[in-house]
């Protein structure tokens, strides 16, 4: 089943932390005057965030009007190169010896314009914010309004808002992202729980890694080390690392309910060796507050039987954890999916 919404609309329009960060930049552009927009990392879907902003931006913003986004990558800005942009019937008659902001002041060459700086090197990045700064407490910047996009160091000035993406998104935008995404699939929830937390653990700080990994959402499944070490050009030791965090953080919860319940439903089985103190010096006065290793144990002494419809749940749920806690190594799919219909069956 594919995703109705594309990735980059749901991401920016739909999760948390970068729909508030759209919002803040759309209600700021109508309000004029300059912008830092500071994120520390690549934006995801950056060419969608700017075009979803500036044209909400522009249907609120009453007169002003949208000048295409400047992407200055590779490239050093020099004044003349801004005015020839954004302001080219004024461009002939700037002199060197004049300061730029009170030039753009002056001649009111940005009236009436939305303006997207992005892409700079740090340097020039500082350079810009320091011109951009100037404009600020100038009238003309009334006029207009001035986005520049800062990767670099973060800089304030005065009479400039400052938004800083690092802010608002948060580490759990991903999981949100992941699980509204992975919510278009057709696996049952057991399956989707997993392959959410899959998702999740592959994605990372990067969203933009979520659209292939779910191109291959049958084969992430059943063989997830083998798949994202060839898609992401992981080690296997990498992709077993990945596998494990994932499988790790939704069984774990799972195999502890697994264990109060199969120990509750055996408690009558327990009572002849109980209470006990283990080699560990822990004390187990009650069947809950057992591990399963020391059920399996006293079953394989000959202590206590446990009926053989239920010795297979022990086992299974004790070789899980096992496999995860001390072996360090991920579940097959075909144990996963015994481990998962067995936690479902026993759901109160």
């Amino acid at each position: 089943m594919g995703l109705s919404i594309p990735y980059d609309q749901l991401w920016w329009h739909w999760v948390h932390g970068p729909s508030r960060l759209c919002r803040e930049l759309i209600r700021a552009i109508p309000g004029r005057g300059c912008i830092f927009l500071h994120h520390s990392a690549p934006l995801p879907w950056a060419e969608t965030f700017r075009t979803l902003v500036l044209e909400e931006a522009e249907s609120r913003a009453g007169s002003l009007r949208v000048i295409q986004p400047v992407d200055c990558s590779g490239q050093t800005l020099s004044e003349s190169d801004f005015l020839a942009r954004f302001a080219p019937a004024c461009a002939q008659g700037f002199l060197s010896t004049t300061a730029l902001p009170a030039y753009l002041d002056k001649r009111g060459a940005l009236d009436g314009q939305i303006v997207w700086l992005y892409g700079l090197e740090e340097g020039d990045q500082a350079a810009w914010a320091a011109r951009l700064g100037e404009f600020a407490a100038l009238p003309a910047a009334g006029r207009c309004a001035v986005v520049l996009e800062l990767t670099g160091k973060r800089i304030q000035r005065k009479k400039v808002l400052t938004l800083s993406a690092d802010e608002l998104l948060r580490p759990f935008d991903v999981t949100q992202f992941c699980t509204m995404a992975v919510g278009e699939g057709g696996e049952s929830s057991g399956l989707m729980d997993y392959l959410t937390c899959l998702c999740t653990e592959l994605t990372g700080v990067n969203p933009e890694r979520l659209p292939p990994l779910l191109r291959v959402r049958s084969a992430l499944l059943e063989d997830p080390v083998g798949t994202v070490a060839d898609l992401f050009g992981l080690s296997e030791g990498e992709a077993v690392r990945h596998v494990r965090r994932a499988q790790y953080k939704l069984l774990l919860p799972l195999l502890e309910d697994l264990r109060v319940s199969l120990l509750t439903e055996l408690s009558e089985v327990c009572a002849p060796i109980l209470p006990f103190e283990d080699e560990f010096g822990n004390q187990c006065h009650t069947a809950c507050d057992m591990e399963l290793r020391h059920l399996i144990h006293f079953h394989n002494r000959g202590d206590i039987t446990v009926p053989p419809e239920l010795w297979e749940e022990v086992r299974l749920a004790y070789d899980a954890r096992n496999l995860l806690m001390h072996q360090m190594k991920p579940l097959d799919f075909a144990r996963l999916r015994e481990l998962l219909s067995a936690a479902a069956r026993r759901q109160p």
